[in-house]
């Protein structure tokens, strides 16, 4: 062992000394550093609704071009009294007609709420669409007062029963509208979302935000993204009834470790919802940023690796350097040992160095309290791991296809004896990592797919099945050789790597060893 570390520290010193090497080490360094700073300012997450700001001073300019358009509307005003026979009993109504058209009607609607939230409205108190419930209740009162004026335009003479129910009914959507919208009053939100023909998927959301922020103090931002994360736990609990999951656009029948997965993803996303766990606004701003640096760094990394590893024998050999370890008195197996230990340190030393540098970056940006951890199921309970360890963990098992590219390069220096051919060959595996995609893509989830190495070297998502939901994304987002899945279970790509690598090992240990040294 005293031979091998002694070879070992050797080939380490040989590196350091390489100009080139901490070249790419500094430029991924400063990858690392510089980009959350770049980003901190750019970086954002838009809500899917523009939900401006509505001021008093513009329901008083709305309400002054609906008067511009619509003059007096008293004019287009008529009443009287009508009789309804309900269940053989005589009711006597107070009736208004609308003479208006179209067109007209929507101005003269707009015009009648915006002259009552002007007189009743305690704007200091509710500020208009500050969260996302004041402003659903905002547009249900609108609604509900058009749906009552559109039902006044019916003639007097043709007012039957059926008008008669249905106009109660509007009226009665219109009081729990003006009880949500006027008082901030969430029951009465539900009630009237609860009376109204919307999907129950809208309902239970309404109910759940609702009961979640009973006062609407939540922003609209923040109400939106309990909203994204409440609609997701929908849906997986819905694929769980349904037995099935989604993968990509196709829905495939559960297995049994799909099923424990979805079953988990209800569990966490529960108790986030619950307990104010999701990750935040900031988070995934952040989470963003630390990715796409990693991301750019990790390509610097690769570069570097790559040229190490392939020239790692070839060039020793073509400079005559091998040949003070080959007469030394060490056998070539612990040479080949030193040098695959030497590579894998700087794979390790790398992927540290990125994930600390990155993360002290985007902690001096964003905040180290927008670091999210990482939830995932134990026992059948919630379980918490701290956001630093998960993300170097995240990192180290996000660069196996990393490691996997360097022993071949490796073993491509080994038999090919020249750097040209192994750094080339190297670099062209690596810019078709997403090939296996590109096949299933062209010839469908074909069996023969599942068995190249590309179909199995990306095991971030089955290691981490839950990485989504505690703020970080997909490899669309995250940049070159981001994270990507498939159907194959994590037992499956591990031995199928286990087996690959020791197949390159023996190859590559074979050509050295037998190859003779000039």
């Amino acid at each position: 062992m005293s031979k091998i570390f002694a070879l070992y520290t050797n080939e380490m010193i040989k590196l350091s000394r390489k100009l080139s090497v901490w070249i790419l080490v500094i430029l991924m360094a400063a990858a690392s550093f510089c980009i959350p700073i770049l980003l901190h300012r750019n970086t954002s997450i838009e809500t899917s609704v523009d939900y401006s700001p509505i001021e008093k001073a513009d329901i008083t300019k709305d309400r002054d071009t609906e008067m511009n358009t619509l003059g007096d509307p008293n004019r287009y005003v008529e009443h009287t009294t009508l009789r309804f026979t309900i269940e053989n009993e005589t009711v006597e109504f107070f009736a208004t007609r609308l003479k208006l058209d179209e067109d007209m009607l929507r101005s003269y609607s707009n015009l009648a709420c915006d002259n009552a939230i002007l007189t009743n409205y305690d704007f200091d108190k509710y500020p208009i669409t500050s969260t996302y419930l004041s402003y659903i209740s905002y547009a249900q009162y609108f609604a509900s007062y058009y749906a009552v004026c559109e039902l006044n335009m019916e003639p007097f003479g043709s007012r039957k029963n059926e008008w008669y129910q249905n106009y109660v009914f509007a009226t009665e959507n219109l009081d729990l509208s003006k009880e949500a919208f006027f008082n901030h009053d969430y029951s009465a939100l539900e009630s009237l979302i609860t009376r109204e023909n919307v999907q129950p998927s809208y309902k239970r959301l309404i109910h759940r935000l609702a009961a979640l922020d009973p006062e609407g103090k939540l922003g609209i931002a923040e109400s939106e993204h309990i909203c994204e994360a409440i609609v997701k736990c929908q849906k997986y609990q819905d694929n769980l009834n349904m037995g099935v999951y989604q993968e990509k656009n196709t829905y495939r029948p559960l297995t049994s470790g799909k099923r424990e997965q979805l079953e988990d993803s209800v569990k966490i996303l529960n108790y986030q919802i619950d307990n104010s766990k999701l990750p935040s606004i900031s988070t995934f701003k952040a989470t963003k940023a630390r990715q796409f640096a990693q991301r750019a760094a990790r390509f610097l990394l690769i570069i570097m690796l790559v040229v190490i590893a392939g020239s790692s024998i070839s060039q020793e050999i073509a400079t005559g350097s091998i040949k003070s370890l080959i007469i030394a008195p060490a056998k070539r197996w612990k040479i080949f040992t030193a040098k695959l230990m030497a590579l894998t340190t700087w794979v390790l030393a790398g992927s540290i160095l990125i994930t600390a540098i990155s993360t002290i970056s985007t902690g001096i940006c964003y905040g180290f309290s927008s670091l999210s951890p990482y939830y995932y199921c134990s026992g059948g309970k919630v379980t918490v791991m701290s956001n630093y360890l998960f993300t170097l963990l995240f990192f180290l098992a996000d660069n196996i296809p990393l490691f996997v590219y360097l022993l071949a390069a490796f073993t491509i220096s080994c038999l090919s004896r020249n750097t040209g051919i192994a750094v080339g060959i190297s670099t062209a595996l690596v810019l078709t990592s997403g090939i296996s995609s590109t096949l299933t893509q062209l010839f469908g989830q074909q069996r023969w797919i599942d068995f190249l190495p590309f179909s199995n070297m990306n095991l971030v998502g089955k290691i981490f099945p839950y990485y989504d939901l505690c703020g970080f994304i997909d490899s669309e987002d995250a940049g070159i050789l981001g994270i990507s899945s498939n159907s194959l279970p994590l037992s499956f790509s591990l031995c199928y790597l286990t087996v690959l690598i020791v197949i390159l090992l023996l190859i590559a240990y074979d050509g050295f060893v037998r190859s003779d040294i000039q």
